[in-house]
């Protein structure tokens, strides 16, 4: 157990580390509602499969007593336990409500299904982008939805405060289940890495890594290749001495218990301040700052 101001510190480094998780869980439409949930099935998970006490019954109180839990909540989980990597039901995000509803039929779509162009409000009669928000029936105001579909791109605002949906589906921008698959796994990786060395810094896992912080924008798409080109070449040598000892490749090598060993690289970058002044981006023609609504 830490100390408290270890523990302290432990909680600062999670939260930086939680930092980019959120950040892509949001671009990507997973609200903290679900991640929430996940988080008490791994809590659970984790509690029951690794905290277990030897010849004992692990119990919601026990279960409880370890995870911060209540026990209304454990037992809920445990009532109606999820098959081993299954995920909790995903609210869909308000861009896909307003998509769905938008495509869906008169008014606001043609009997085809072909979105029409919206006007920002109307008479209460009239088909408008804020009457398509508010039917849904969402506790977020018109504004901030509109907000947020222009910056993915969903939508787009024209000069005389009309709404036209360029996008009938929302799909982040490169997605992949085997990227998906490896955002899984690698990072967990690393941060069993980094654990295991603070735990047992008198035997440490590899974990190695250069950090510079004043390297010029121009210099960057070289860096980038060169860097690329080394990884692959500390990759390929790693591949070989890992694979050497592979029995399943080489049946002669060291016996012993099974095990699965990991040897990774990889770059990264971020900017450091704002050193040179930036463009400012094109004018976006904005709606009326207030809405008023109309009976």
């Amino acid at each position: 157990m830490l100390s408290k101001t270890l523990k302290t510190q432990f909680a600062s480094a999670i939260r930086r580390l939680l930092r980019p998780m959120v950040r892509q869980m949001i671009a990507y439409g997973l609200p903290y509602p679900a991640f929430a949930e996940l988080a008490k099935q791994v809590y659970l998970e984790v509690a029951e499969g690794e905290f277990a006490l030897p010849f004992k019954r692990q119990t919601d109180s026990r279960i409880a007593l370890v995870t911060g839990m209540t026990r209304k909540e454990i037992g809920q989980l445990r009532r109606h336990p999820r098959p081993a990597g299954a995920l909790p039901a995903v609210e869909e995000s308000a861009a896909t409500y307003v998509i769905g509803r938008w495509m869906a039929a008169p008014p606001y779509a043609t009997p085809d299904g072909i979105p029409r162009r919206l006007p920002y409000e109307a008479a209460a009669a009239q088909p408008s982008f804020a009457r398509l928000v508010r039917e849904l029936g969402s506790h977020v105001p018109v504004r901030a939805v509109l907000d947020e579909l222009l910056r993915l791109g969903i939508v787009a605002l024209s000069a005389d405060g009309e709404v036209d949906l360029r996008h009938e589906v929302h799909i982040p921008a490169g997605e992949s289940e085997g990227r998906f698959t490896l955002l899984g796994s690698d990072p967990g990786e690393l941060f069993a890495t980094i654990a295991h060395n603070i735990d047992h810094g008198d035997e440490p896992w590899l974990q190695r890594k250069v950090a510079y912080d004043h390297i010029g924008g121009a210099a960057l798409p070289a860096l980038r290749d060169e860097a690329r080109q080394a990884g692959l070449d500390f990759v390929r040598r790693a591949n070989a001495l890992i694979a050497s000892y592979d029995r399943d490749r080489q049946p002669e090598a060291p016996g012993g218990a099974r095990t699965r060993v990991v040897v990774g690289v990889y770059y990264f970058e971020e900017p450091v301040g704002d050193e040179a002044p930036q463009e400012a981006p094109p004018a976006t023609p904005r709606p009326p700052g207030r809405i008023r609504r109309t009976s």
